[in-house]
């Protein structure tokens, strides 16, 4: 699936998505990810067919479809609230979309059977979907989207109703199914991790344009725009000038004089950046470490199997956070008011000029 330069604008001269281009290749699991009011779930309802761009065509297998109604494209489409029909029972339900189409009784029957075992809800035919939690309601939506055997799957953040732990292992089953089906599946989330967790290859959209494009690895471990970085896990920025770059790294200097050495970017000296470090990345040790930025532990969170510890550096440097994990039978080895050294290694940082993307 393609879609190539779409521009979608609503009157009063709001635009929702600015020359949008995107290849989606087949069989893959593909998210739309960013912030509410970004474009991802209008991007989605053009591939549906339930809005037309403004300019810009969608291709599916080759073939223009952005004219075609929704009932006309092999395309199936599985909302936040499910849609399902509660006077209806879970068959009725799977049913309903194979009997529009003229399917034989017997045919329709096969596929129910097959729907409910692959989303294991084998046995529950009969049951009204009022009747239903949550994440059994949302796997039903599920098998009635599949049972049609589309060719694209898009979903509109299914899992945004279900709580903490349901969502999690709903996470891994929708994997599953795409997997076990081989159906291409467009999701929209504004969750980073259930992004990471479940995606082939992610897009990160931001004001109606797509900033980057890539695996969960490579969008996480090197983003290419400020707002990806802050926007997927947690990032902390300082403020920083370029002092040398060369073939071996890239020198930058902060406010405080300090100095930090970061991996090959293309940066002239003098340039100003803003320099990204992630806290699982950083570590803490002795203040008086050489190499090490000195600060005062602020604060520190207990998250359990972690522990982050806000840093304030010396000198209007800026705050940087680490996060430790936490081993048993470990004490805390540092604690608020504390003098530490933050250590930062050259891989952990990323650097961004100082201007918005």
């Amino acid at each position: 699936m393609e879609a190539r330069q779409i521009v979608k604008s609503f009157p009063g001269g709001a635009v929702a998505l600015d020359h949008v281009s995107i290849a989606i290749e087949r069989n893959e699991f593909f998210t739309l990810l960013g912030p509410s009011g970004c474009g991802k779930t209008t991007l989605l309802r053009l591939i549906a067919g339930f809005e037309q761009p403004t300019a810009g065509e969608i291709f599916l297998d080759g073939q223009r479809i952005e004219h075609l109604p929704p009932f006309r494209r092999p395309i199936n489409t599985v909302f936040q609230s499910y849609a399902l029909f509660p006077h209806m029972t879970v068959g009725q339900n799977i049913a309903f979309g194979l009997e529009m189409q003229g399917i034989p009784r017997a045919e329709i029957g096969r596929r129910v059977t097959e729907m409910l075992d692959l989303v294991k809800l084998g046995g529950f035919e009969g049951r009204k979907v009022d009747q239903m939690s949550g994440g059994q309601q949302q796997r039903v939506a599920l098998a009635r989207a599949l049972a049609n055997r589309p060719k694209v799957l898009l979903l509109d953040e299914p899992l945004s109703a279900l709580d903490l732990k349901l969502r999690k292992e709903m996470q891994i089953e929708l994997k599953r199914l795409q997997t076990e089906t081989g159906i291409t599946f467009v999701f929209v989330t504004h969750d980073q991790e259930e992004a990471l967790t479940m995606s082939d290859r992610i897009a990160v959209m931001s004001a109606g344009r797509i900033l980057q494009v890539g695996a969960p690895r490579a969008i996480y471990e090197t983003p290419e725009h400020r707002f990806v970085a802050d926007f997927i896990g947690e990032s902390d920025f300082l403020p920083a000038l370029v002092e040398a770059a060369g073939a071996g790294g890239v020198a930058y200097r902060l406010a405080s004089g300090a100095r930090v050495e970061g991996p090959v970017q293309e940066f002239n000296p003098g340039a100003s950046v803003s320099l990204s470090t992630r806290p699982e990345r950083l570590s803490l040790a002795a203040a008086d470490m050489p190499g090490g930025l000195a600060g005062t532990i602020e604060a520190l969170v207990y998250s359990g199997t972690d522990t982050t510890f806000h840093v304030t550096l010396d000198d209007g440097a800026g705050r940087l956070r680490v996060r430790e994990q936490n081993m048993a039978g470990r004490p805390f080895a540092h604690a608020r008011g504390d003098r530490v050294a933050v250590l930062v290694p050259a891989a952990a940082v990323r650097a961004f000029r100082d201007f918005k993307d």
